[in-house]
């Protein structure tokens, strides 16, 4: 699956993205109406940063992925130009005729 930084990248950019969306929107209720977030308390300064922290950590790790995307589509990769089932072929010879009959 996350063979190379393309894939990789490709798998951490939809990641980082949603999480980055879902934590902004984490601040955005901290900030304009943290009263109906049940279990805040007094903790409501707390919470505002560590949703910031999160969503900055989160748009950093997109920004990073997406430049692994550009980075690793930019590498020259040589196609394969020979066929590797060439000349291959399965032995005709010495095989046993298991249920059928000759």
């Amino acid at each position: 699956m996350c063979n190379d930084l393309g894939e990789a990248s490709h798998c951490c950019v939809y990641y980082s993205g949603v999480g980055a969306i879902f934590t902004f929107w984490c601040v955005l209720m901290f900030h304009f109406q943290p009263f109906y977030i049940a279990g805040l308390g007094e903790d409501i300064e707390t919470a505002k940063s560590s949703a910031t922290g999160a969503c900055y950590a989160f748009a950093g790790l997109f920004l990073l992925s997406a430049i692994g995307i550009i980075y690793d589509s930019r590498s020259l990769k040589e196609p394969i130009t020979e066929d590797p089932t060439e000349g291959y072929q399965l032995s005709k010879g010495d095989v046993p005729n298991y249920g059928t009959s000759t």
